[in-house]
């Protein structure tokens, strides 16, 4: 099976209903409750986060520590779905939760352009392909739990399908996500904020 035919089937499509569902229940709590919890972090974590700010040489510095960032967290996605699935679909959750936590922030901080702006340009490329990445690794958990129970399974080369796949889709729309995030973003927030 190629790898576009992965994209094609119908557990591939489920598995990416799924995500999307798994990603939204997450970004819906996070926007209702995890305010206060995402405050208290990036409170904790702003000294080390304050180097990172885009300016001159260091834009392509956080502009590469981005892309391997990411890189390595979608490529975990894919792999940890070898046990049965559970690891993406947490990972999701849980991401869903800090960005409706940061974006709940922002909008109640400096309003709902400004919170858009911070999100938007980037996580319109980023988060379906880290949707695309979850399901990948929800693909495989399938075909995990049908070794487990002794059914006919193809686990190796469903790994080996969806690493295709990745290097295809995912490690390409990362970087174009990096790039967005690193030269376009810092712009969009400075015109919301008159900067």
């Amino acid at each position: 099976m190629s790898a576009t035919q992965i994209i094609r089937q119908k557990v591939f499509i489920r598995n990416l209903v799924v995500a999307a569902g798994i990603f939204l229940a997450g970004l819906i709590l996070g926007t209702l409750i995890g305010q206060n919890t995402i405050e208290g972090l990036i409170n904790q974590l702003g000294g080390l986060l304050e180097p990172l700010t885009p300016t001159g040489n260091l834009s392509v510095l956080l502009l590469l520590l981005l892309f391997i960032n990411n890189a390595v967290k979608a490529l975990g996605l894919v792999v940890s779905g070898i046990l049965l699935g559970i690891p993406p679909l947490f990972f999701l959750g849980v991401n869903g939760f800090i960005i409706g936590g940061v974006g709940s922030m922002l909008e109640s901080a400096s309003g709902w352009r400004y919170a858009v702006a911070s999100l938007a340009p980037h996580g319109v490329i980023e988060i379906p392909i880290i949707l695309l990445a979850t399901a990948l690794g929800l693909t495989i958990g399938v075909e995990s739990i049908k070794w487990l129970v002794r059914r006919e399974s193809r686990v190796k080369p469903q790994l080996s399908d969806c690493l295709k796949v990745y290097l295809r889709w995912i490690l390409p729309g990362l970087a174009v996500a990096a790039v967005i995030e690193v030269f376009v973003t810092p712009r969009l927030i400075g015109l919301i904020s008159g900067n």
